[in-house]
C-alpha cells in the first residue's frame, strides 16, 4: 500500500571525506538528500560523520573494481533507487618524465583512480539510477581536461579522458533520463594543494556551482578562471595552452 510519504532522495558521492567531495556531501545534506559516501581512510570518514550528521560512509578504493561492485551491492540492497551519483574520488601527482628514476614510479595510478574509478562507479550504480530516473550524474573533472599541466601529465591525461567519457555517456544515457554534468574546477583550496601558491576557489563555492549546474541539467560547469578557457582555446589555442601548462 502506498503510504503517501515521499521517498527521501538519495545521493552517492565517492571521495566525500575531504576537499570538494566534503563540500558536495555537506551541500547535498542541506538540500535534504540521504547522502552516502566512500573513501579509503576510515578516520577521515569518521570525522566526516561528525561534521555532517546523518551521512553514511563506506570504506572503498574506487581503483579496485571488485571493491566498487561490493559497495554498489551493499548500497543498492538498502537504497534501490539513486537520485544523484557523484564521481569525485581522485588524485594528482607531479611526475617528471625527464627524471632518471621512473622505474620506481607507479606511472598509471591516476588512470586507475581518476578514470577507471569513475567508469566502475558509474557502471555499478546504473541500475539504481535507472530506478529513480530522471536523475543526475556529476563527474568531477578538471580544467586540465581541456589543456594539460606540464607538472602533472598523467593526471591531465586522466581528466582529458574523463571529459571524453562524459560526452559519450551524455548521449548514451539520455534515453534513460540520466543526465551527465562535468565539473571542471580550477585550483581549489583543499588539503591536497595546501603546498601550492596561487589563486584558489573555496571548495564550498565550487560545490555550490556544481550542484546548481547539475540540477539545471548543464553539460559542463566551469567555475572561476576555467570559464574563460574554452573561449581562449578557440581563439588563441597556443597562448591558452601555454598559460595552462605553466600553472
Amino acid at each position: 500500500m502506498n503510504s503517501g510519504v515521499a521517498r527521501q532522495k538519495v545521493a552517492v558521492v565517492s571521495g566525500g571525506s575531504s576537499g570538494i567531495g566534503l563540500a558536495l556531501v555537506a551541500a547535498l545534506s542541506k538540500q535534504g538528500y540521504r547522502v552516502l559516501t566512500c573513501g579509503r581512510d576510515a578516520a577521515k570518514l569518521q570525522r566526516l560523520k561528525q561534521k555532517v550528521p546523518g551521512v553514511t560512509g563506506y570504506i572503498c578504493d574506487v581503483s579496485d573494481r571488485e571493491a566498487v561492485r561490493r559497495l554498489a551491492a551493499t548500497v543498492l540492497a538498502e537504497y534501490p533507487a539513486i537520485d544523484v551519483l557523484i564521481s569525485n574520488a581522485g588524485g594528482l601527482r607531479e611526475i617528471d618524465f625527464a627524471a632518471p628514476d621512473l622505474d620506481s614510479v607507479d606511472l598509471t595510478a591516476e588512470l586507475r583512480i581518476n578514470l577507471e574509478g569513475a567508469i566502475h562507479l558509474i557502471a555499478a550504480f546504473i541500475p539504481g539510477l535507472r530506478r529513480a530516473a530522471p536523475v543526475s550524474i556529476l563527474v568531477v573533472s578538471s580544467g586540465y581536461a581541456l589543456a594539460p599541466a606540464t607538472r602533472a601529465p598523467v593526471y591531465s591525461a586522466s581528466k582529458a579522458a574523463l571529459h571524453s567519457l562524459c560526452k559519450s555517456l551524455r548521449i548514451q544515457l539520455k534515453p534513460l533520463r540520466i543526465s551527465v554534468t562535468e565539473l571542471l574546477p580550477p585550483l581549489v583550496d583543499t588539503p591536497a594543494v595546501a603546498h601550492r601558491q596561487g589563486k584558489k576557489l573555496s571548495a564550498e563555492a565550487v560545490a555550490s556551482a556544481a550542484l546548481k549546474g547539475m540540477h539545471s541539467g548543464a553539460k559542463e560547469v566551469c567555475p572561476g578562471d576555467v570559464r574563460l578557457l574554452p573561449f581562449l582555446l578557440r581563439v588563441l589555442p597556443n597562448v591558452a595552452e601555454g598559460i595552462v601548462a605553466k600553472t
